[in-house]
């Protein structure tokens, strides 16, 4: 929790219609929005230019879901400008330093991985933040926050490079103190420094006193030694005197989740223009995109603004921030940021018609999803799945829930009426063109397999949630090597209620949905079930199949449910996109392809099986499902890749 001082007599009773309730510190007060919500204001200095700190802090507002504090208001008021940003109840890096000690382990990475984060929306933006520092990031409750982002923009030059105001100069670039102009660059040297003290409780050319600590930013090698190996190397990189030898941001974010397609982050000579493109990041809103076309395939591409001279050598220049070509003497230095390839939706080529359900799918042979089977809801019930490569369904074990695998050859069936015949339960696999079936055990009572099947990418495993009936919990999930006809059970040392279903998660890990009776979230396990991670902050995940196919994403029904669904980045926490959806009779199905999500919700008087992009448009019916008295229950498979 900040410290929140009262106001005194001095203070602002109010700001632009948002009632000052409290001073966090300066020119900074805690204060309540027009709507009841509690919101930071902060007063700049008089004399500042109105329009430049608008164009300063307007690419802010589309950056504001990646680890920054949102922008929600600017104006001014009685002559001084001012800046109202979300609030972010938790405590600066610095406070929670000098209260607890230094961070380790995950809690480290976390938190080079959420401001990093910070800087390459920022970046993207066209925005530096010009100032990062212990007290500019925040520890909120949902990961670390980045403030302040681009308010250094919004000041006055002095008129002097040599009397230029700077920072804290421990967190300070080199160039800088120089006179230099913030950049990216200096970004980097600050995050790298900031990282270094939440390592170790020191900046890494900490003297003692301004003069000797200006001295050694300036001459000196940074002091490293206590931190974590694996950081090291990528701090000592952003530390380079040279601004123009320190990584881009979006390296640097690749390198800590362990994508950087280049070995070395270190400073190098300058490679040629073609080899030191920067690998882009998926921004949503975050960044101006532009679809190209590219032998069949769709990218989302980011013209890059104009860097000055001081800040990066010509060569490193893409576009005008007008996006006007350059001229033709530097054309072959232009450059794209590749983000995130952008799936196409085919349109459908044919009808199938399942008989006496009432269902027609519209479907296309190079849908990465189709329905592998159906459960017939009406008498006689009937369970079906679906022959390899065709469009029709064969009859399977009735009273199971078959899922069916990735190449289409076996579905997966676990029984709904258990202990029928013995104290254990177990997996049915069945092959569907030839009705040749096996079983596995899997638990004995009072432990069940509950949840429905799910198949891992390759098809050689099998996952279940397995339930202790007499509890109505779920204490853990068993794992089915189908080759090898054998089953594990893990048993959790956390459990969770019966709607906390476990799925596949990347990494080798397994997630399930967290609930403590308030908020919803993930937890995810390693294969011997203890947790590993946790994001207790993300929202309801709904059903199994909330990873996308690469496992980069996931979503949940937002934390504020109004909102829709949430995409989540996995590595990172971060909210990618809120697709807004509403609730009204929407069940969520899972994923399409990376780019667009499964979802069946009234269309008229009938139901429908939709494909809908983040934005929550509809690209596509796969399934049209009469309405009236439920006929069938469909289960939906993703194919493996031709």
């Amino acid at each position: 929790m900040p410290d929140i001082r009262p106001i005194g007599p001095q203070d602002p009773g109010r700001v632009g219609g948002h009632r000052i309730t409290g001073r966090l510190g300066g020119a900074v007060y805690l204060a309540e929005s027009p709507a009841g919500e509690r919101v930071v204001v902060r007063l700049l200095p008089t004399g500042l230019d109105g329009e430049r700190l608008l164009a300063a802090v307007e690419p802010l507002r589309r950056v504001s879901a990646f680890c920054t504090a949102e922008i929600l208001d600017t104006g001014t008021a009685d002559g001084r400008p001012y800046i109202v940003s979300e609030y972010i109840d938790g405590p600066t890096l610095k406070e929670a330093v000098v209260a607890d000690g230094t961070l380790r382990g995950a809690a480290l990475h976390r938190l080079a991985v959420g401001t990093v984060t910070a800087l390459v929306a920022g970046h993207q933006a066209g925005v530096t933040h010009g100032g990062i520092r212990p007290e500019n990031v925040i520890l909120g409750p949902d990961g670390p926050r980045v403030i302040d982002f681009g308010v250094a923009g919004a000041f006055p030059d002095s008129g002097s490079g040599a009397t230029r105001p700077v920072g804290v100069p421990a967190f300070t670039a080199p160039e800088l103190l120089h006179g230099a102009d913030p950049a990216p660059p200096s970004d980097l040297f600050a995050w790298a420094a900031t990282l270094v003290y939440a390592a170790t409780g020191r900046s890494p050319f900490d003297g003692g006193s301004t003069a000797v600590t200006v001295n050694r930013v300036v001459h000196d090698e940074p002091a490293l030694e206590a931190v974590p190996d694996d950081l090291r190397g990528v701090v000592a990189s952003c530390l380079a005197k040279d601004p123009a030898a320190r990584p881009a941001a979006s390296d640097v974010l690749l390198k800590l989740i362990g994508e950087l397609l280049t070995a070395d982050l270190g400073p190098a000579p300058s490679p040629a223009p073609a080899a030191r493109r920067n690998r882009g990041l998926l921004l949503g809103a975050g960044a101006v995109a532009i679809a190209l076309v590219s032998a069949g395939a769709v990218y989302l591409t980011v013209p890059e603004r104009a860097i000055p001279a001081a800040a990066s050598p010509p060569a490193e220049r893409s576009a005008s921030p007008a996006g006007e070509p350059l001229p033709a003497a530097t054309a072959t230095a232009t450059r794209e940021t590749v983000l995130y390839p952008l799936e196409e939706v085919a349109k459908a080529s044919k009808d199938v018609t399942l008989p006496g359900v009432g269902v027609t799918l519209h479907e296309h042979p190079e849908d990465p999803v189709r329905l592998g089977a159906y459960v017939r809801l009406t008498r006689p019930a009937a369970t079906f799945a679906r022959e390899k490569g065709k469009d029709t369904f064969r009859e399977v074990d009735p009273g199971t829930l078959p899922v069916l695998s990735p190449d289409e050859r076996f579905a997966a069936l676990n029984p709904s009426e258990k202990f029928t015949q013995s104290d254990i339960d177990y997996l049915k696999i069945t092959e569907v063109a030839t009705g040749e079936a096996f079983t596995v055990p899997t638990v004995k009572q009072p432990f069940e397999g509950f949840s429905q099947p799910m198949w891992s990418a390759d098809g050689s495993t099998v996952l279940l949630s397995i339930r202790e009936s007499a509890k109505r919990v779920i204490a853990g999930f068993a794992i089915v090597d189908v080759r090898a006809r054998k089953s594990t059970f893990v048993v959790t040392e956390h459990i969770g209620g019966e709607n906390d279903l476990f799925t596949f998660a990347p990494g080798g890990l397994v997630a399930r949905r967290y609930f403590d009776g308030k908020k919803t979230g993930a937890d995810f396990f390693n294969l011997e079930g203890q947790v590993v991670r946790t994001m207790h902050w993300v929202g309801d995940p709904r059903g199994i199949d909330w990873f996308s196919p690469s496992g980069k994403l996931f979503y949940t029904v937002c934390p504020k449910r109004e909102q829709g669904l949430c995409v989540w980045d996995t590595a990172t926490g971060n909210r990618r996109q809120t697709v807004p959806l509403g609730h009204e009779g929407l069940r969520v199905l899972g994923w399409f392809n990376e780019n667009h999500l499964l979802v069946q919700r009234p269309a008229g008087k009938n139901l429908q099986v939709q494909v809908v992009d983040f934005t929550g448009g509809v690209q596509r019916v796969l399934a049209g499902l009469e309405a009236g008295e439920e006929k069938a229950y469909l289960r939906f498979t993703r194919r493996q890749a031709s």
